[in-house]
């Protein structure tokens, strides 16, 4: 604690030195492509449909595969909610919450093994990824990355994409947009985007909560793509981590606000009623990336990590259409074959769909 102390204390000193009373640009971007709101020629408004209201709980976080629905709850004993889709039922819940054996303490999205004959869990908190059979029941492999990764490291997202190798990104980075890591942990590259310069200036713990950014591996895994938190850019990469393109908008300038003072004096960024959140939810499939868009500042009366509105990109960044929700949700899936969204309605907690 007092390492981090004196830390934070040389950051304020820093900080204030160089930038007095000014406000620092925090980034400069290079060659991306600017587009508006307005730039989107096919708007389609979409009508929301109740996939089941018999279960009880606080979903977050929901992920759609072949005929399963896995919803992730924050309120319960146990972590993860079943829905058959095909046959619309509640198949009740699973992964028990706990630091036993068989326990998980939080998980972010599930996702699915490369065969998607099995599926994924990331124990955020204990920084443990578990594979499960499709129904939740039997653990099959454990990887535990605290062990072998170091303290300048904190994943999240883990994601496959190849048999021994994931994508994940790091609480702990900004420059680094995201990490290509082997199954055994023995081989860690970092992916840099050459079109972002952060100002040096600020420390570093303010950066990586500012351009944190969520992330995504299309389905035939040959590329991924990032939408940032906070940044409104769509950063689009091959799999080997070379840039392939770079979006930014809807907005044509970036001036986050925030708490410098308390942020530094509490070693986190403390949001102002000005922050404003750029992307809150991002998947895809093998023709389009699909982009959950808040443009909200933290004063909205709505909250502000919901939104009604997905931007939908090709891969090579060209825009394709704008989707208009008539509710607000902060997680959402699709399901390519039938032209479904599934998403997580606020702030009435319930699961629902859209058809495309």
């Amino acid at each position: 604690m007092m390492k981090k102390y004196l830390l934070n204390l040389y950051w304020l000193l820093i900080f204030f030195l160089l930038t007095g009373c000014q406000s620092t640009e925090l980034i400069r971007i290079s060659d991306a492509y600017f587009f508006s709101d307005k730039s989107f020629n096919k708007i389609q408004y979409l009508s929301s449909i109740i996939v089941n209201d018999t279960f009880i709980g606080s979903p977050v976080r929901l992920t759609q595969l072949d005929t399963l629905l896995y919803v992730v709850d924050s309120s319960l004993d146990s972590l993860v909610h079943i829905f058959d889709i095909k046959n619309n039922a509640y198949k009740g819940l699973s992964i028990r919450k706990g630091n036993g054996p068989n326990e998980l303490l939080s998980i972010g999205h599930i996702i699915p093994s490369i065969d998607h004959n099995t599926v994924w869990a990331n124990d955020i908190m204990t920084q443990r990824w578990v594979q499960y059979d499709k129904q939740l029941n039997t653990i099959i492999n454990r990887i535990q990355f605290s062990k072998v990764i170091s303290d300048d490291m904190y994943v999240n997202e883990p994601q496959w994409i190849s048999d021994d190798t994931f994508v994940c990104l790091s609480f702990n980075s900004h420059k680094e947009r995201f990490y290509l890591i082997n199954n055994d942990l023995t081989n860690i590259k970092p992916v840099f985007n050459p079109q972002f310069t952060f100002d040096e200036n600020v420390p570093p713990f303010i950066l990586n909560d500012i351009f944190s950014s969520l992330l995504h591996v299309r389905p035939d895994k040959k590329k991924v793509v990032l939408a940032d938190r906070y940044l409104d850019c769509i950063e689009i990469y091959n799999v080997d981590g070379s840039l392939t393109k770079l979006l930014k908008g809807p907005e044509n300038i970036f001036n986050f606000k925030y708490d410098k003072s308390r942020s530094l004096g509490n070693g986190v960024v403390v949001k102002s009623p000005e922050s404003r959140r750029a992307y809150i939810g991002l998947r895809s499939d093998n023709d389009r990336i699909y982009a959950l868009y808040s443009g909200k500042m933290r004063m909205d009366k709505s909250n502000y990590s919901t939104s009604n509105i997905i931007y939908t990109f090709d891969w090579d960044g060209n825009l394709l259409k704008k989707y208009i929700l008539d509710c607000q949700i902060n997680s959402f899936d699709v399901d390519a074959t039938t032209q479904t969204i599934y998403a997580i309605q606020e702030p009435e907690k319930s699961i629902i769909c859209f058809q495309f």
